[in-house]
């Protein structure tokens, strides 16, 4: 009995090749293939691209704003909204980041800072919270 020509899957020997990694070369079939952007993928390149990426712009964005939101604190007297919205958009997004990485959708060296964006929104939040209820109290006297 003759094999079929053409391309195998690396993993699968028995089974037709239908895309090739972008990264390492390797024959994949079907159930092999992983689609990164526009670009076929093995698992393990995958894993790799995802531990050796960049962190999410989102979160180096949302991260220099919480730090922009501390910094309004002081300056803005009457309403702390910089730092308040400032704090809800680390919440969210700082969330967002983490969720994506433990689906392995985001980046894996991202973590440290959606960890870091979560809990600069979660201060800007208290921050913002304390000097409202300073400012509506009533004071005695």
């Amino acid at each position: 009995m003759s094999t079929p020509g053409g391309a195998r899957c690396a993993t699968h020997p028995d089974v037709a090749a239908v895309a090739t990694c972008a990264r390492c070369g390797n024959f994949l079939c079907g159930d092999c293939t992983e689609v990164v952007g526009e670009s076929p993928y093995c698992e393990p390149c995958v894993v790799l691209l995802r531990r050796e990426a960049r962190p999410s712009r989102v979160v180096q964005g949302a991260l220099a704003l919480n730090i922009l939101g501390l910094a309004c604190l002081p300056c803005s007297l009457a309403m702390p909204l910089p730092t308040l919205v400032a704090g809800v958009a680390g919440l969210v997004l700082g969330s967002r980041e983490l969720r994506r990485i433990r689906r392995g959708e985001g980046a894996e060296r991202g973590r440290t800072q959606a960890q870091v964006v979560l809990g600069l929104g979660a201060l800007n939040v208290a921050l913002s919270g304390l000097w409202l209820l300073w400012l509506f109290l009533p004071r005695g006297g």
